[in-house]
């Protein structure tokens, strides 16, 4: 039996066992069956050979783990009235802590830089900032240059960012460890940074990782308008950055938000994410090659050339992209199921929905500019004022 169905199918066991448990009110034990459900689930979704199982799964392994993780459990302790209530404590509990088992959205991608079209300059910029340092780490050390700063990749929503991490840990044949914000974020005083220290410590472990944040923003917003435990979390992150040598550790960061001008300012300073890496929406070869994966196995007419799609489709981004081959297929599709004749997909389907949808990311533009402007920051950010 294929590998990736066999953990599937041990995950669905192991998440049926802890729903029965967490029913029965046995949340410890509960908790213990879910994040072996999530592992499964993420052990299959890194054997699976097709996108879309493979999606699920990981989409199924972080479901799993974040239910896990709200299962933790919480002191009792009886009231004055004599009944049981949750403790408030204010300290650091250990258990609110992330543990080696809880980081498991690891694995080795299996998309590269010559699975996604164009962007060759967004992908030199990364080769330089991430991969070199691990594939020509003597010439780094010859050169007296310092290799393990940080990347951050930044840019409107839907356009690949998170797709070009993982491309970048292919290339380099590093363990791309994914950490979600969410959690990391604990109620527990102390507990969120005690988090940050162990994301690193786990991926220092690796003989080569990478560690990827996505939507940093939601933990690493300036402190100068954050609350006191978000600040906490930001120093944190800056005394683990400040402490990652490449030399040692075969470790490298990655990091991806919409909102870069939102990131404290010294998170972007040299030596942490010292690279601003700008992800735009997909150019010509890049919109051909993304349209082509979501109709690959679509019906089209002979009218329906590719390329002369990815010509009239500028300024739109990835998810726009997969948008309009869904909606495109859904016009012949509903007419098969009203009675009629079913056909393949024609040009008109596909200028039907583009009369309609328009780019989603110009409103994103607009906010950026706007945003940007406020916080002076005009020079950094000089990419997108250009737009």
């Amino acid at each position: 039996m294929n590998s990736a169905i066999t953990f599937a199918a041990q995950a669905r066991g192991y998440a049926k066992a802890a729903k029965d448990l967490e029913d029965r009110g046995q949340p410890e034990r509960a908790r213990e069956l879910y994040l072996k459900a999530a592992k499964l689930y993420n052990d299959a979704s890194m054997n699976s050979t097709e996108g879309i199982d493979r999606n699920t799964q990981r989409d199924l392994a972080e479901h799993l783990f974040a239910r896990a993780q709200a299962l933790k459990k919480s002191p009792a302790v009886l009231s004055s009235d004599g009944n049981t209530q949750i403790k408030r404590d204010s300290t650091n509990n250990d258990d609110s802590s992330l543990s080696k088992d809880d980081v498991f959205l690891k694995e080795i991608p299996k998309t590269g830089f010559s699975d996604i079209g164009g962007l060759e300059q967004v992908k030199e910029e990364i080769r330089k900032a991430i991969i070199y340092p691990f594939t020509h780490k003597e010439l780094y050390q010859m050169y007296g240059q310092k290799a393990g700063e940080g990347i951050l990749l930044y840019g409107p929503p839907g356009c690949g960012k998170t797709m070009m991490a993982k491309a970048a840990a292919k290339e380099c044949g590093a363990e791309f460890i994914s950490v979600k914000t969410s959690s990391i974020v604990s109620k527990w005083v102390g507990a969120s940074e005690k988090n940050v220290k162990q994301v690193f410590d786990i991926a220092r472990q690796g003989d080569r990782s990478i560690i990827f944040f996505d939507e940093i923003d939601s933990i690493a917003s300036r402190r100068s308008e954050s609350e006191d435990y978000a600040k906490r979390v930001v120093n944190e992150l800056l005394a683990q950055m400040d402490g990652v040598d490449t030399a040692s550790d075969n470790l490298l960061v990655l990091a991806a938000t919409n909102e870069p001008w939102a990131i404290d300012p010294a998170l972007r300073r040299p030596g942490r994410f010292s690279k601003l890496v700008f992800v735009p929406e997909p150019d010509l070869d890049a919109r051909e090659a993304i349209l082509r994966i979501h109709l690959k196995k679509r019906p089209l007419d002979n009218d329906v050339d590719i390329k002369h799609l990815a010509s009239i489709t500028n300024s739109y981004s990835g998810a726009d992209l997969a948008a309009i081959c869904k909606e495109a297929a859904d016009i012949p599709l509903g007419e098969a199921l009203r009675g009629g004749e079913a056909r393949k997909i024609r040009l008109e389907d596909f200028e039907t929905v583009l009369q309609k949808r328009k780019p989603s990311i110009v409103s994103w533009y607009i906010e950026a500019r706007s945003a940007i402007q406020k916080t002076g920051e005009e020079e950094v950010f000089a990419e997108l004022l250009q737009k």
